[in-house]
Order: structure tokens, then C-alpha cells, then sequence
């Protein structure tokens, strides 16, 4: 037989085989959020088979996933860190975005915030240049639930609109690899919406995830736990022991060990708002059992608290302070700031309830200096962050400019072999230089006469604050960090902080005028604070903005240069805050 007719044929026969292979993976990705023991089962079953180098690896990105549902951490930044340079190897880099945000799912859940930040940031950047819809749904959902867990609330929100809105382009994609469900991009935002005291829109999301096709197993047993929270709060003590009964009866629905300690912490915490002591015990009691076996102190410094308050509910004040000494030293152990000022805000409560007012001061100086830890630790989260940003763009530019050098030299070669096609090619250059520089000039012109006016407006603004004597304050924002297309929108969610009369000012090409009528220097710090969230996510960060007051020797040059002046003294102050720190 021909040899080549034997390869066609092989190959013809192998083909439905690869595109099965792909289907059982298309359904697995919801049985991962679902049942994930079971998809752990079949994933290996499949790796047994033999795949090409893709499938290989979405079979590698899957099986991530599953071990962060898992709860195996440890395991899935393994995976995820050594499959990525088997992505680079095999050249199919678009594979890497997907393994980043696994590691970045792991971190998470470890509240290792600062890695895990990081690794979304550039898997956020790197799924929208290599066109990857279901790699940015993951990436921005997993980013609004670590931006909850750090009470960042509106860039939450923000985070998981923008993922529900590319929801539906994930079917477009031609080569699948995994995705979120639906129903948990729902469950989160009715998370944030709860702990912004929103319940009726948290009802109204939590609703929307119960009624996907998809809720079964695993979420729909944390959406019954998160829907039994909510209704509590909301003073709905019937529905919230309904849900609360449907949460215990779909327990048996998670397999993993590990993971079902996680919900059985969750219902026995409700069930201790509920007032059910015995049954929140043993809940409480099953789970951090678990959570000693497999030495998760984070959790187990968590359920001693929750028990610490089951004996405060039981009048048992010296067996209170026993776990409360112990969930101490667990979140000293692990700087768990948080969680410590948390436990010292008990432990003061329980000292002063048994009239122990020296011991209650104490501790509550030791939950205020928890607290300031806490929140300093954040900061540097944040600071990482932006930074983290910073390195990304000046690696980009980097690239770009690799990308020019390597195209000039491909032309180059061109000009040797084809000159008469070269010099066509100058003139079209030529002439599109042309184009775009009386484009340019026609831009700076424009920019210059809206600068006439917009200063006009200002003088005007000056003069009469001075004769009607009332107080005006200007911002001055440095925009250079802005790209010109973002400008715009910029200035639009600026203008949604500001009141009526405020007015927001073209000052140069690369500053924006705030003018701020009726308002003090204190005033003006205030909507610097309002403002900081949303300049952040333009990269430009508080330091870039200065503000000054009006006197009454001011004119609009002097005033402009005390705002001016006022900005570099910011940005000098962050500067050595960031020396001291480091």
C-alpha cells in the first residue's frame, strides 16, 4: 500500500477522535465548578489518551482549575508554573494566560494578595492583545473577588460588569480552554452587593444565579449558603433557615473533604447568628477538625474565633479567652492582620462585658494597632500593584521596540533586492508623514484654542469668587500617564464625581483644571480622596495631583503655580515614604 495513502487515511480516522477529545473537555469546564472530584477522575482519564500538544495543555489548564477547586493550592501553582514554560516551549503563548490566572486563583485563596494581584494584571493585558475572551472573563471575575476580599467594592463592581459584559463574546472564541460559569459572576456581584448593604440587588443576582442551567453540585450549595447570609441580613429569618436547610442537605454534594470544611465553617457561623448554639458547635467543631489535619492555620485561627463566640453565647468567658489567645497567635504567626484585629475587637468586647475595663483598653489598643498593620498591608498591596502595572507597560514598550528594529531590518533586506519597489514605498511613507503631521498640527491647534477659552472661563471664575468673597479651590491633574484615545472617558468619570458647578478644564496637553467653587482647602482634599479611585485605573496615581486655595492677591498664573508647586511636593512626600519603606 501507498505510504502516503496510509497516512491519509490514519489521519482521516484520527480526526473524529481529536474532536471528541475536544467536546469532553467543552464538558468538563462546568463540571470543574460543579463536581470537581469527578472531573479530577475523567481529566486524568483523558491524559491518558494520547493528544496533541494543544489539548495537552488546555488538558494541564483544566486540570488547574480542578485543583483549585479543590483546595489543593500547593499542587495548582506547581502545575500552573511548569506548564507555562511548556506553553512557550510548544509556541502557543496564548495558553499561558489561563495558567496564570489559575496561579493567580491559588494565591488568592491563600490571600497571598500581592502575587496574585500582580499575576492578573498581566493576564489581563496579555488576554486582550492575544484575543482571548474566555481568558479575560476568568481573569477580571477572579480580579473582582480578590478586590472584594480586600473591600475595594468599586472596582469590584466594575471588574465583574466589564466580565459579564464580554460574557457573551466567549462562544466566538475558536479555540476553547476554560471559563468561569455565569452563575458565579452572578453570585459574585450579589457577594459585593451584600457587603455594601445592597440586598436588594444582591437578591436580584443571587436569583439570577440559581435560575442558570448550570447551578448544581458544588454552586448551588454555595449559592444556597451565600442566599441563607443575605436573607438573615435582610430580617428574613424563615427563607434564611429554608436556604440554610437546602446548604446542609446539599453538603454530601461536595466530595472533596477539604472543601466542604470551607462551607460547614459558613453555615455553622450562620447558624450562631441564628442563635442555634449546639448545631453551629458542630458544624464549627467538624470543620476545624478538617483544617488541623491538613494544617490550613488560616482557617483554623477562623473557626477558633467563630467557637470563642459560641462560648461568649454560652457565658463561658474563660473558655472564650482560651480560643481567642489561640486565634491570636495563629494570625500573629501568619501576619494575618486583619483577622487579629478582628480578635482583639472580641476579645475587648468580652473583657468589658465582664466589667474587666483595664484588660478591655488593652486589647482594644492591640486591635488598633492590628488594624493599622492591616491596613498598611493593603496599601503595599496596592502599591505592588500599580507597580506591577508600571514594569508591564515599560516591558511592552520594550517589545514594541524590539518589533520595530526586527521589522526595519526585514526592510532593509527588502530595499537590497527590491529598490525600485522601496522608493514607491518612501513615498507612500512620505506621504502618510505628511497626512499625519497636518493631522497633528490641526489637533495642537484645536487644543490650544479650547485652552483660550477654557482660561477666559477660568479668570472668570477667579474674579468673581474674589468679589463675592467666597472660597474656590483649583486641582491640577497630570495626564501624561493618559493615552489621548482614553482622554475622554477619563474626563467623563471624573465629571461623575463632581457637582454641578464644579468645571473640569483642558489647562494643557498634558494637565486637566478642576475649578472647585464654594470649597475650602479642606474641601478640596475631600474630592481629591473621591477622585483617587477612579484616576487609579487610568495609572495615575494621587501624587500627580496638586491643589492650591484662592487668596485674594491670587491671579490664575499664581495660583496655578502654588497647585503646581503643591504636586511636587506630593510627589516628593510618596517618594520617601516609599525609600523609608523600602
Amino acid at each position: 500500500m501507498d505510504f502516503r495513502i496510509l497516512v491519509l487515511g490514519l489521519s482521516l480516522l484520527a480526526w473524529p477522535v481529536a474532536a471528541d477529545t475536544d467536546k469532553d473537555m467543552d464538558d468538563l469546564v462546568s463540571l470543574i465548578y460543579q463536581y470537581p472530584d469527578a472531573a479530577k477522575q475523567k481529566l486524568e482519564a483523558i491524559g491518558q489518551q494520547p493528544l496533541t500538544q494543544q489539548q495537552q495543555l488546555r488538558q494541564q489548564v483544566l486540570m488547574c482549575q480542578t485543583l483549585v477547586q479543590l483546595g489543593e493550592h500547593r499542587q495548582a501553582i506547581n502545575l500552573a508554573q511548569t506548564s507555562q514554560q511548556q506553553a512557550r516551549h510548544s509556541k502557543l503563548e496564548q495558553a499561558i494566560v489561563y495558567f496564570q490566572t489559575c496561579e493567580a486563583d491559588a494565591y488568592g485563596d491563600q490571600e497571598d494578595f500581592k502575587r496574585a494581584f500582580t499575576l492578573l494584571d498581566i493576564a489581563i493585558e496579555e488576554s486582550k492583545n492575544r484575543n482571548q475572551p474566555q481568558a479575560i472573563v476568568g481573569s477580571l471575575r477572579l480580579k473582582g473577588t480578590l478586590e472584594y476580599a480586600v473591600s475595594n467594592y468599586s472596582a469590584a463592581i466594575e471588574s465583574l460588569r466589564l466580565a459579564l459584559d464580554v460574557y457573551p463574546d466567549l462562544e466566538k472564541q475558536r479555540d476553547h480552554w476554560v471559563w468561569p460559569p455565569i452563575a458565579y459572576l452572578y453570585a459574585d456581584m450579589a457577594g459585593v452587593m451584600h457587603a455594601t448593604g445592597d440586598l436588594s440587588q444582591a437578591d436580584y443576582y443571587l436569583d439570577l444565579a440559581l435560575k442558570t442551567p448550570e447551578t448544581k453540585g458544588k454552586i448551588k450549595q454555595a449559592l444556597a449558603v451565600m442566599g441563607a447570609r443575605i436573607a438573615l441580613d435582610a430580617g428574613d429569618r424563615a427563607k434564611s433557615l429554608r436556604m440554610l436547610q437546602s446548604a446542609i442537605e446539599l453538603l454530601p454534594e461536595i466530595s472533596s473533604p477539604l472543601e466542604r470544611a470551607f462551607s460547614q465553617a459558613q453555615i455553622g457561623s450562620i447558624e450562631l447568628m441564628l442563635g442555634n448554639l449546639a448545631e453551629a458547635e458542630a458544624d464549627i467543631t467538624a470543620a476545624s477538625a478538617i483544617f488541623v489535619s491538613n494544617k490550613n492555620l488560616l482557617w483554623e485561627l477562623r473557626v477558633e474565633r467563630l467557637l470563642a463566640q459560641i462560648r461568649i453565647a454560652q457565658k463561658r468567658p474563660d473558655a472564650a479567652l482560651r480560643y481567642l489567645n489561640s486565634s491570636a497567635n495563629l494570625a500573629q504567626r501568619l501576619s494575618q492582620y486583619d483577622d487579629l484585629s478582628r480578635t482583639y475587637f472580641l476579645e475587648a468586647k468580652l473583657y468589658a462585658e465582664n466589667d474587666d475595663y483595664k484588660n478591655a483598653y488593652l486589647s482594644m489598643l492591640k486591635n488598633v494597632a492590628a488594624g493599622e498593620k492591616a491596613q498598611q498591608k493593603l496599601n503595599n498591596t496596592q502599591f505592588m500593584q500599580y507597580k506591577a502595572k508600571l514594569e508591564l507597560q515599560e516591558q511592552q514598550k520594550t517589545k514594541a521596540q524590539q518589533l520595530i528594529s526586527e521589522a526595519a531590518a526585514n526592510q532593509q533586506q527588502q530595499l537590497n533586492r527590491i529598490y525600485a519597489f522601496i522608493i514607491f514605498l518612501l513615498l507612500i511613507i512620505a506621504g502618510l508623514a505628511t497626512w499625519i503631521f497636518g493631522k497633528s498640527r490641526g489637533w495642537n491647534l484645536a487644543v490650544h484654542l479650547n485652552q483660550s477659552s477654557d482660561e477666559q472661563l477660568a479668570e472668570h471664575m477667579l474674579n468673581t469668587a474674589k468679589n463675592a468673597g467666597y472660597p474656590l479651590s483649583v486641582l491640577l491633574l497630570d495626564i501624561r500617564h493618559v493615552r489621548q484615545i482614553e482622554l475622554p472617558l477619563l474626563q467623563d468619570e471624573i465629571e461623575k464625581k463632581l457637582r454641578e458647578q464644579d468645571k473640569l478644564l483642558q489647562h494643557s496637553a498634558t494637565e486637566l483644571l478642576i475649578l472647585l467653587p464654594y470649597t475650602s482647602a479642606i474641601g478640596s482634599e475631600r474630592v481629591i480622596a473621591q477622585l483617587e479611585p477612579v484616576l487609579q485605573r487610568w495609572h495615575t496615581a494621587k501624587i500627580h495631583l496638586g491643589a492650591a486655595s484662592l487668596t485674594q492677591p491670587d491671579t490664575l498664573q499664581t495660583l496655578l503655580k502654588r497647585a503646581n508647586a503643591n504636586q511636587l511636593n506630593r510627589s516628593r512626600s510618596d517618594d520617601g515614604l516609599q525609600s523609608a519603606a523600602r
